[in-house]
């Protein structure tokens, strides 16, 4: 089942705004770079392949998937964890949106955040960050 990638926190938003917790809504037309990283979690004794694509208002945007291959975990109680990243350019109308959809072959990978940590003190790891940056007008 392909699933939306959700978001609950925005740093910054200039002339971007998030809606139904994933879509990332443009108010001006142009070409935007859109950019993520994910933190990915593997509990299994096996590798598996996760596809993480773009959709535009609804439709997956061609050519945009990239299949990523969570390593099994170490042991018990220690599972794999993998980055995955992409960017992608993409033409914009003032309206449109953009989602970030992902495909699991096995529930048990999914996508893990940690909290800041002590010794020594370090950030939070959010499950995913998304960079939406405008580029450029479109041409006429």
């Amino acid at each position: 089942v392909a699933t939306a990638i959700t978001f609950d926190t925005t740093d910054f938003s200039n002339g971007v705004t998030l809606s139904n917790s994933s879509r990332f809504n443009v108010s001006q037309s142009g070409i935007y770079n859109i950019q993520f990283s994910i933190q990915l979690k593997n509990t299994t004794n096996d590798s598996h392949d996760v596809d993480i694509w773009f959709r535009k208002n609804g439709t997956n945007i061609d050519n945009s998937n990239s299949r990523y291959h969570p390593p099994a975990r170490k042991s018990t109680g220690d599972p794999s964890h993998m980055i995955a990243a992409l960017n992608l350019f993409a033409e914009l109308n003032s309206g449109d949106y953009v989602e970030i959809m992902f495909k699991v072959d096995n529930v048990n990978v999914t996508l893990e955040h940690f909290a800041a940590s002590a010794s020594p003190t370090r950030p939070a790891v959010p499950s995913a960050i998304v960079t939406l940056s405008f580029v450029s007008n479109l041409s006429v």
